[in-house]
């Protein structure tokens, strides 16, 4: 009898193809056993509204996880040449790595100062040097960019110690921590490196374009090398 069952199923999985395939093997159970529970039910209960049911929730869970930017929670892009920035940025890691998610940390830091900061990493949620230096910018794993106050909020969450921002969610209070905070931002720079955010802005820019006129150049005298007689002759 089950012999019979069990023949009278496999026509079935084989008419449903790929889509019942995936769903054994995403179902982490032997193919006999889960052909036993498909059909184990009446066959008016295996609808076909169930069936997209079951493909849409593998093709939500198969896109969360292929459009996790990165293994943490949340990236902060800071600026690690502001000592206040640092102080704080440094506790939060601490805090994340060492005490309260010990071999799996939330936070991911990024300098955008660093050499090797990039604009295009989808990481980096675009976010560009001056907007970086304007406010602090966070960039969650599924891509969702956070501006000024809700980075800290977010990012002290994710090492237990939310509870202090959860007053700056209150309407009157939320109002005036985010105008404090523009004030701090707006001057930060002059307070803790001298000088304003325009002046870093503008240095920035011509540090790159001395650095790309340099690779520029680099790449012209490869290019002559190459092209020399005497290297022609050695090919």
């Amino acid at each position: 009898m089950i012999k019979k069952y069990l023949l009278s199923s496999s026509l079935l999985l084989s008419k449903n193809g790929q889509f019942v395939s995936s769903l054994l093997v995403s179902s982490g159970r032997s193919p006999i056993r889960s052909a036993l529970n498909l059909f184990a039910a009446p066959s008016s209960s295996f609808s076909s509204t169930r069936t997209s049911q079951i493909i849409k929730e593998n093709a939500n869970a198969n896109a969360n996880a292929n459009a996790r930017l990165f293994s943490e929670e949340v990236n902060i892009i800071y600026d690690s040449k502001c000592n206040v920035c640092k102080l704080e940025i440094d506790f939060l890691a601490r805090r994340d790595a060492e005490k309260i998610n010990v071999g799996n940390p939330k936070l991911k830091m990024t300098d955008i100062e660093a050499d090797e900061y990039d604009i295009l990493d989808p990481a980096n949620g675009g976010v560009s040097y001056e907007e970086g230096m304007k406010a602090i910018h966070a960039v969650t794993s599924d891509g969702k960019v956070l501006k000024g106050v809700p980075v800290f909020s977010l990012a002290y969450e994710q090492v237990q110690l939310g509870w202090l921002f959860k007053v700056t969610t209150w309407p009157i209070v939320k109002q005036l921590v985010d105008v404090g905070y523009n004030v701090f931002a707006k001057y930060r720079t002059n307070l803790t490196r001298g000088a304003s955010v325009e002046t870093l802005v503008q240095q920035y820019e011509e540090k790159k374009k001395l650095e790309q006129r340099i690779k520029d150049d680099d790449c012209e005298v490869c290019n002559k090398l190459q092209n020399h007689p005497f290297e022609r002759k050695r090919k």
